[in-house]
């Protein structure tokens, strides 16, 4: 017969294994359970002050900051709109009059480019002040940025070449080869779509020599801001472009082609539009996936029509502006959960550092509070 502490030493040890053996199996589905779990984005609506209309939204590349850009064509007013807090409260600083049809944040959104009619602008202080961003010759040049704000392109009207870089915002320039990136990344990397002969080409030195990636079916292609993802919506490259294969599903709909609009650098989150192939058809309806294109939600219903949008680097985040027919735009950030940092203390990215003003028009600096509600 045993005794009561030996029965108390073998209960102990049974309950030991069962909860060895407990913890072993939830190690193994832990994985499945939170890829059941795993939810697509979350929507709210977004109210933005001001008058006149609004005729570009963006977001910075960390997802951080939200920008509106106002146009008030009765007094010529340009005004940006800064939001860090999603969209709840808002700063609001003037913009050159001519300024304002697009909008390039670098990471943090400290630096931005604008278009104008004629001219680029830069701001190096996140909007508060703008200046003209000198050009390496005398003819009208366009602008473009790398994700981390150290490297300005430029190439002649309507993408001629040469192409010119910068380093130091726009002050001096250097011809560095005789084809116009059609994206450029860090550390000198561009990506060239040759859509005459169908090639996307690859450059890892300024543009000074090139190589091919994709030689076959090149339309039109976007890419990740660290350079690894890429797709046109029916071939997806995650290694730069070394191997491609087929997107898993494309949110296609009868008679309409799908036009893909961004891609995150994990290659998993997407925003795809439809653009009519007929008359009768609908336009800018937009789905997004978040599982590199095995299934996809649309953001809203089939009467809204995407007019620009704007995803963050790693995909969490998009800011969406859209027209119904006959009424007001709506404005809709999405946002999905984001990782904690590993490191204990750790912190997200999107930290600026002290930045010089440029010389330009003065900022208002006005704050305002928009109230916000939420849609599924």
């Amino acid at each position: 017969m045993l005794t009561k502490s030996k029965k108390y030493i073998i209960h102990r040890g049974m309950l030991s294994l069962i909860f060895a053996f407990a913890l072993s199996v939830s190690a193994i589905l832990s994985p499945l359970v939170r890829a059941e779990e795993s939810s697509g984005y979350t929507w709210k609506d977004i109210i933005i002050p001001g008058d006149g209309n609004v005729v570009r939204v963006g977001l910075s590349r960390d997802g951080l900051k939200l920008f509106a850009i106002r146009k008030n064509y009765d007094t010529g007013k340009v005004k940006l709109y800064v939001s860090v807090d999603d969209g709840v409260n808002w700063d609001s600083f003037d913009m050159p009059d001519d300024s304002g049809w697009s909008i390039i944040s670098n990471t943090d959104g400290s630096k931005l480019l604008t278009e104008g009619a004629n001219t680029t602008y830069l701001s190096t202080n996140g909007g508060r002040n703008w200046s003209t961003l000198s050009t390496p010759t005398s003819e009208d040049y366009g602008a473009s940025m790398s994700p981390d704000g150290s490297t300005l392109i430029r190439c002649g009207r309507w993408g001629a070449p040469p192409l010119y870089i910068s380093t130091d915002n726009g002050q001096t320039w250097i011809q560095k080869g005789n084809k116009c990136p059609s994206r450029i990344f860090n550390g000198g990397k561009m990506v060239y779509i040759d859509y005459t002969r169908s090639l996307l080409e690859w450059s890892t030195d300024y543009g000074l020599t090139w190589s091919v990636i994709k030689n076959e079916e090149v339309r039109n292609v976007v890419f990740s801001d660290d350079a690894k993802s890429m797709t046109d919506g029916w071939k997806i490259s995650l290694d730069g472009g070394n191997n491609w294969a087929g997107v898993p599903e494309r949110p296609m709909e009868p008679g309409n082609n799908t036009r893909l609009k961004a891609i995150s650098n994990d290659g998993k989150k997407m925003i795809a539009t439809f653009n009519p192939v007929g008359p009768d058809d609908p336009w800018g309806i937009m789905s997004v996936s978040v599982d590199g294109g095995k299934t996809w939600q649309k953001w809203n219903n089939e009467n809204l029509r995407e007019s620009s949008s704007s995803m963050s680097a790693d995909g969490s985040r998009l800011f969406v502006m859209a027209s119904p027919s006959f009424s007001e735009p709506v404005y809709r950030l999405a946002t999905l959960p984001r990782p904690q940092p590993v490191a204990p203390g750790g912190t997200g990215s999107g930290a600026s550092g002290t930045t010089t003003p440029s010389a330009g028009s003065s900022s208002s600096g006005a704050s305002t509070t928009a109230a916000s509600s939420s849609t599924s």
